[in-house]
């Protein structure tokens, strides 16, 4: 068992934390932003569809992608926690993975031409797997400083809401310019996501940007470092036992167990909706990347989570917000899908069609980021909790712990996806837009807008059981305080 550690921080901060420093860490979120985008819109796509894999042997090298990625997010975490320099735990290694991260992003969309499959499917799983690693170096140290900065209840929310909307200013941003410049259409690709020749300039764009982002999120927190909390005593060497004994210590927690729970069971609903997310505009919707630029309007669901999560918050409890609104978002993911069986929505080409989608996807954007706004703030929360209970800080080991069950799950997911796509929807490769049967897209939609939101259920459920509220945090940091005293 890992011995306890004390903590503290070289400069006490006072006051608020600075409205800079909340929008550089930010600033790590459209780091994220690009790679989902990357990783969940294209990459199934451009392997199977556009290179004429099987989208179920693309789906299990992506899983198998997560399954290593992973398992690597609890070693980075652990390793972080304890590390100790003079640039603090986190900031070494977020500034040290911001090249390679990007470079293998671009590597991974420029396969050599003549690759026979199996060549081909060693490519993706190579650059896929160093991709995802050098990410986990950035974004689990970055996604554990962020509970770090504050121990006020509603300042954390703060925290996160700007993480949150600093992340999605650049997303929609680069979603927009990639449909209007990178993904253009033309007499020979109608839809330009179809168009093989615009994936290099892709990669090279989005490798260049996460770089840029990395390093301004990293540099621009930088002085905010002598605030951190850092641990006092020295810490033990890395080892595969103690990274076991960490991530066994943080699920002893209930709350923090019933969030890695929660993860599990959306990440692998998610997983498998990711896969069905791009076939569907495509072929169901038939979008094409003039209309698919729109849904970037889909950020005013965003802005407004930012503007009335603090009134939300100011009389409701954190999990019961995020129980209350996944449950109206598994509705409005249903309904989205009915509305086209009940011949509600307009036919496929009425520009209402678009519009509709749009105001549809604001409100669904509305509902996930207050989910995600709740669910970053409640692990700062349980970080306190566990600090009474344990005496230990494990920051990067509670988000690595999150992130471990989100690829884990998300992995099954891709795999129940890819095999969905080949051997029950049967959808065929290398289609060409407004060439696949009504059947098989009746089958998609099915698949995609009822069967999976329906189990929604069970991560709702599993959040009506969580303890954690304001009142039991502030009787927590107030024995935290005394504790921190008496140790003085």
């Amino acid at each position: 068992m890992t011995e306890p550690t004390l903590y503290t921080r070289q400069i006490e901060r006072q006051g608020k934390v600075p409205v800079s420093t909340k929008i550089f860490q930010g600033f790590g979120g459209i780091v994220n932003s690009h790679k989902d985008f990357a990783f969940n819109t294209f990459l199934l796509l451009y392997y199977s569809q556009i290179l004429g894999l099987p989208a179920s042997l693309v789906s299990i090298v992506i899983a198998i992608s997560l399954v290593i990625d992973a398992i690597s997010d609890p070693v980075v975490g652990s390793i972080s926690d304890n590390y100790k320099s003079r640039l603090g735990r986190r900031h070494p290694f977020m500034i040290a993975s911001a090249v390679p991260f990007g470079l293998t992003l671009y590597l991974l969309f420029i396969p050599p031409t003549g690759l026979g499959d199996a060549f081909l499917l060693a490519w993706l799983l190579f650059f896929t797997v160093a991709a995802r690693l050098a990410f986990t170096f950035f974004i689990v140290p970055w996604s554990a400083i962020a509970a770090e900065f504050s121990n006020d209840y509603v300042e954390r929310t703060s925290i996160i809401t700007y993480r949150y909307m600093v992340g999605w200013a650049g997303g929609v941003a680069f979603t927009v310019f990639a449909w209007s410049y990178l993904f253009p259409n033309s007499q020979a690709y109608p839809a330009g996501q179809l168009d093989p020749t615009h994936y290099p300039t892709f990669g090279l764009v989005v490798g260049c940007l996460v770089i840029l982002w990395a390093l301004i999120s990293s540099l621009g927190t930088r002085r905010e470092i002598p605030y951190l909390l850092q641990p006092v005593n020295e810490t033990p060497k890395f080892s595969a036992r103690r990274t076991f004994d960490e991530v066994m210590l943080a699920l002893q927690s209930a709350n923090f167990r019933l969030l890695f729970l929660v993860f599990l069971a959306f990440s692998g609903l998610a997983g498998v909706g990711g896969v069905f997310d791009i076939y569907m505009n495509t072929y169901f919707w038939g979008f094409t990347p003039d209309d698919l630029r729109w849904f970037a309007f889909a950020a005013i669901g965003a802005i407004c989570a930012f503007i009335t999560v603090p009134i939300l918050q100011r009389s409701i409890d954190k999990h019961t917000l995020l129980q209350l609104f996944l449950s109206l978002y598994m509705v409005g993911a249903i309904l989205k899908v009915c509305f086209r069986f009940w011949d509600i929505w307009p036919d496929n080409g009425d520009p209402w069609l678009l519009y509709l989608l749009i105001v549809h996807a604001i409100v669904m954007t509305y509902l996930l980021t207050t989910c995600g706004i709740m669910v970053g703030s409640l692990i700062a929360d349980l970080m306190d909790e566990q600090e009474l209970v344990t005496r230990r800080r494990q920051e990067g080991v509670f988000s690595a712990a999150i992130s471990f069950s989100a690829k884990a799950t998300s992995s099954i997911g891709l795999i129940i996806g890819g095999f969905l796509l080949d051997f029950v929807i049967r959808f065929p490769k290398q289609a060409e837009l407004g060439s696949v049967d009504e059947s098989t897209l009746v089958y998609l939609a099915v698949c995609d807008g009822v069967a999976i939101p329906m189990l929604f259920f069970i991560p709702i459920y599993l959040m009506s059981r969580m303890t954690m509220t304001r009142l039991r945090l502030a009787e927590i940091q107030a024995s935290l305080e005394e504790r921190r005293r008496g140790a003085v």
